[in-house]
């Protein structure tokens, strides 16, 4: 069986690099700098959540709601520290640009969203597992 093509990473940094050169266009290296780091903090964020989970699901699948939840909400906390730092490093007293950066993040947010989404309804992941007895019919009701 072939394997579907996963698109998402690849859009997105064709997302990214389109953001660099607007950012580079309109602010120099600043806005392309920022629009990189924009960037990799979508990518980082939403590509850990395959690269991590899909393995430890794969060995603990009845722990991958608890699992799932804590990693969320361990990259939340490090989302909103990263932010933090980011702060001190935008304009007006640091290097990067914030509206380059911030536009960066919500363009390649939404567009992960949308391609990880078509990526994920041309996956073929079966949803069921066939019973192996031959007696495969769905049970009856007595006495109808």
């Amino acid at each position: 069986m072939r394997r579907p093509r996963r698109i998402t990473g690849l859009v997105a940094l064709v997302v990214v690099a389109v953001c660099a050169g607007f950012g580079a266009h309109q602010d120099g290296i600043a806005g392309a700098v920022s629009a990189l780091v924009g960037g990799a903090v979508v990518i980082v964020f939403l590509g850990s959540t395959a690269a991590v989970l899909g393995p430890m699901v794969k060995v603990l699948p009845h722990a991958s709601m608890a699992t799932s939840m804590l990693f969320y909400l361990t990259k939340i906390a490090a989302l909103l520290a990263l932010f933090v730092v980011l702060q001190d490093f935008t304009r007006p007293a640091g290097p990067l640009d914030r509206g380059i950066l911030s536009g960066t993040v919500i363009v390649a947010t939404i567009v992960w969203l949308v391609t990880r989404t078509i990526d994920d309804t041309r996956a073929r992941v079966p949803t069921f597992d066939l019973p192996d007895d031959s007696d495969s019919a769905p049970d009856t009701l007595e006495g109808q």
